[in-house]
């Protein structure tokens, strides 16, 4: 693939991950999995609430976006610096398309879980292994088998390299 159809497939990808992003928060999910018991809730606009526990895995995502967008920018900048190195450039360019992929994994496994029962969802994808935070304290070894086959299913990674956090 030469540089700029690279470049403009990490372009292409960082537009379809902020779509995604916007679906993902912007969604309404039921919270029917976490026990009403141990969440407090805070007034939102239009007279909803939110609970607390909602606001963590907004909050998550929200900064996780905020961290993505500034390395793309810095590694555009990078890949525009005339002084750099070729194979500084391809580096740079294929972590950010590695990058881009990760995010993408990771909003399809969240969405996933979402659609099976887990809307309180954050997961984390570095390399071989995956962190998911999973909204609710009652999770029993089906929900954790279901959980491990979703990530499974989406990354190819054994059960073995994923971890399964519970968040209330």
């Amino acid at each position: 693939m030469q540089r700029t159809q690279v470049i403009r497939f990490a372009a292409f990808v960082a537009v379809l991950a902020v779509l995604l992003g916007y679906v993902v928060y912007h969604r309404t999910a039921s919270v029917s999995q976490v026990p009403k018991s141990r969440v407090t809730t805070v007034k939102a606009k239009a007279g909803s609430t939110v609970t607390s526990l909602e606001n963590y895995f907004v909050n998550y995502r929200m900064q996780r976006d905020q961290m993505m967008s500034r390395e793309v920018a810095t590694i555009e900048n990078l890949l525009k610096e005339p002084g750099l190195s070729r194979q500084a450039k391809d580096q740079a360019a294929s972590t950010l398309v590695r990058d881009q992929q990760e995010l993408k994994q990771e909003m399809d496994v969240e969405g996933l879980l979402s659609a099976r029962g887990f809307p309180l969802s954050a997961v984390t994808i570095s390399d071989s292994r995956v962190d998911v935070i999973i909204g609710g304290s009652n999770l029993s070894q089906e929900d954790v088998a279901r959980i491990a086959d979703t990530v499974n299913r989406v990354t190819n990674l054994p059960p073995e390299n994923v971890v399964i956090l519970p968040k209330n």
